[in-house]
Parts: structure tokens; sequence; C-alpha cells
């Protein structure tokens, strides 16, 4: 059977990826509306939700980046991390299950096809880089989004100084990522090399 022509090819694509991105921001919407009643609203900040948001944007305006940078969040740090704290606290909500799934999948499927960028992970530790900040003087103390405001005990335990910790913590987020960076590209591979430019 023929392959469609790469015109119809990518037309299929853009409509594939834009009906990914309709879901995510119904399942998106419907998450906002379970922490707007339960009156948690700053939990949309955690980088879980900032991350799926990357993924919907990069679904519908085509950029393989901000796909990636989502999606290895979410592989990477956020989805183990909301696996651990389900399986400590014993109980979930459906949309936060929506919310922890779904993007992860869209990201899979759509980077499948372009590849896996390079770059990624360094651009998912600068998003939750800029997220601490916005974490500490946004959201209310108990809720500690994004570690904002209670360190990692274990952490501290060796890195007990302010820089200390920040650096340390960095650096282990960033080695998570880089490592998940390298494995999935064996399965996503990378984007094609663009070919040297024709001087006219």
């Amino acid at each position: 059977m023929n392959a469609p022509p790469p015109e119809l090819d990518a037309a299929l694509h853009l409509r594939h990826s834009r009906r990914y991105a309709v879901l995510l921001l119904l399942a998106l919407l419907a998450h906002t509306y379970v922490k707007w009643r339960l009156g948690t609203l700053p939990e949309l900040l955690w980088g879980c939700n900032v991350a799926s948001f990357c993924i919907l944007a990069g679904l519908w305006l085509q950029s393989p980046r901000a796909v990636a940078v989502g999606f290895l969040w979410h592989v990477c740090i956020g989805d183990p991390a909301y696996l651990a704290e389900v399986i400590r606290s014993g109980h979930t909500g459906w949309s936060s299950v929506l919310v922890h799934s779904l993007p992860a999948v869209a990201g899979f499927f759509y980077l499948r096809r372009t590849g896996l960028p390079r770059g990624a992970p360094y651009l998912a530790l600068a998003m939750f880089i800029a997220l601490v900040p916005l974490s500490h003087y946004l959201t209310p103390t108990p809720l500690n989004i994004n570690l904002a405001h209670q360190r990692l005990g274990f952490v501290t335990a060796w890195f007990p100084g302010n820089w200390s910790y920040r650096v340390a913590f960095s650096a282990g987020m960033l080695l998570v990522l880089l490592v998940g960076d390298a494995l999935l590209a064996l399965i996503l591979k990378r984007p094609p090399a663009a070919g040297p430019s024709q001087s006219s």
C-alpha cells in the first residue's frame, strides 16, 4: 500500500494533533473546575499542569519543542512523583488521573512522528526553576506547590545550605531529565538534521 503524499500526511498529522489538543483542553478545564470546587486552584501551578499546557500549546501550534518539554517533564518527573504520592496517600481524583495520563500519551504519539528534539531537558528544568519563585509568592504554604515552601528531607540532609540545596536539587533533576531524554530518544528518535542551505 502506497504512503499518502507528504501534503496529505502533514494535513492528517495536524488534524490529529489538534484533536489531541482539544481533548487535553477539556481535561484541563475539568481539572480546573474540580480544583475550584475544592478550593485548591493554586495547585494548577504544579509543574505537571504547566507541562500539560506546554503539550497542549505545542500540539495546536505544531511545536515539537514545546511538546517535548511537557512530555519529558511528565514522564521523567511529574508522573512518577504523582504515582508515588498516590501510593503513599492511597487516593486521588478522577481529574488528576486524566491530567497525569492523557498529556504523556498525546505527547508520545506526536513525538513519535516528529522525533524528540534536543535541548528539551534543559528547557524542562528552566520551566521548573521559573515556577518555584512564582509558587513561593503566589500559593499557600501548606500546599507546598513545586516544593517552594518545604524542602525534600533527604536532599536537605546532605545539602543543608540554601544554595547548596538548590544546586544539588537542580542537578539531580537535570540528571533524571537527561537520562530520560536519552532513553526515550531510542524509541522516538531525533528529528532529521536540516540539510545544508542552498544559495540562489
